[in-house]
């Protein structure tokens, strides 16, 4: 005679706030339509009194953590289906109980019980749980701005995929994020880095935008890690790029392509001027509305106290507009030229100063 077993059931409660905000993560990550059920779902665990939500589309890999109180076994659930759970309760807390046979996880949150079917926690991709390579410690907030800055600057069309990212530089004269759409051209410095890394990785558009996302309101630093990958015969693969914030990990390949020799395009500096950068947006912005739609291009007259904006075109006519400008030096005082005004403005507003410098090589 046997004696059936008992199906494994366990449990814990968490901050339904915070639990929805790691959800908030994972749903940037989790793809809405695969051939692959499996990728839509977010998988479950409890360690050292943290409870894990790992996602992944296939490539791009994240794990984040809150805190927790109980024990949770591994389990895989759609993450629609869950978030929208989370989100229909109104209490502060909510426990999650995890049945393994059949795979069912339970959401009581007060005064209703949910029951979500699980999927197969063996089709699960794994999930890094940790960063390997050499690293780069780096400011969050820095990190964050620096992107904010330079991703306006990345491709966007997909015939562009060899500058469809960010490039990362590390060396012996410091650490860089460059990004250029063949157009513009955007290079930020990092004051405050500790680097173990040397050498050049491209950080995937779609990874960069995620990176801004997670590290909003963070304190300390963020690691930039980096493993190199190699065919069986030794020839180079795209590099892993791993990103850690204090509570979650992502992991992608670097963006494959060549990065252009950006170096050559650079001029020296020349000729710069101060002018202050809320009263130039709002000028340009103004000025911008009489220029042709096709070029979207506006005259920039500089001379030593003084900018001049100007835009005509046949269809609504003209604007001009003059600011108080500071001729700081280098070159010549008085310099006329133009600038295509969505991109001036796109590189005037990623800023956060008072006042700007316009170098001109």
């Amino acid at each position: 005679m046997t004696t059936a077993t008992a199906p494994k059931f366990n449990s814990l409660t968490v901050d339904r706030r915070r639990l929805l905000a790691a959800l908030d993560r994972v749903r940037a990550v989790v793809p809405t339509r695969y051939p692959k059920p499996i990728l839509t779902g977010v998988r479950l665990e409890s360690a050292d009194g943290m409870l894990q939500l790992a996602a992944t589309d296939g490539e791009l890999k994240l794990l984040t953590r809150i805190e927790a109180e109980g024990e949770l076994l591994r389990g895989v659930v759609s993450c629609a289906t869950l978030v929208r759970r989370v989100k229909a309760s109104r209490e502060n807390a909510c426990m999650l109980s995890l049945r393994v046979r059949p795979p069912r996880l339970f959401i009581n949150g007060g005064r209703v019980e949910h029951t979500l079917p699980g999927m197969s926690v063996d089709d699960f991709p794994l999930i890094p749980d940790r960063h390997e390579g050499d690293t780069i410690a780096v400011d969050a907030e820095e990190f964050r701005t620096a992107l904010a800055v330079t991703s306006h600057a990345v491709a966007r069309e997909p015939s562009r995929y060899a500058v469809n990212g960010v490039r990362l530089e590390s060396d012996s004269d410091g650490v860089r994020l460059v990004a250029t759409d063949g157009r513009r051209l955007v290079i930020a410095r990092l004051d405050r880095h500790e680097a173990a890394f040397q050498g050049q990785i491209i950080i995937p558009a779609r990874v960069a935008t995620l990176i801004q996302k997670f590290a909003a309101n963070q304190d300390g630093p963020l690691i930039v890690a980096v493993k190199a990958n190699q065919t069986d015969k030794g020839a180079p693969l795209p590099a892993d790029v791993f990103v850690a914030g204090a509570d979650w990990l992502l992991c992608a390949p670097e963006a494959d392509g060549r990065f252009p020799l950006y170096r050559d395009a650079v001029p020296t500096s020349q000729s710069m001027f101060v002018v202050d950068r809320r009263q130039l947006v709002e000028t340009l912005n103004e000025v911008a509305l009489a220029s042709s739609p096709d070029s979207n291009m506006v005259r920039v007259d500089f001379t030593p106290r003084r900018i001049q904006l100007s835009a005509r075109s046949p269809e609504v006519g003209a604007a001009t507009a003059k600011l108080t400008a500071r001729f700081l030096g280098g070159g010549d005082s008085t310099i006329h030229t133009a600038f295509n005004s969505a991109y001036l403005l796109d590189a005037l507003k990623s800023l956060d100063g008072e006042q700007v410098v316009i170098d001109i090589g």
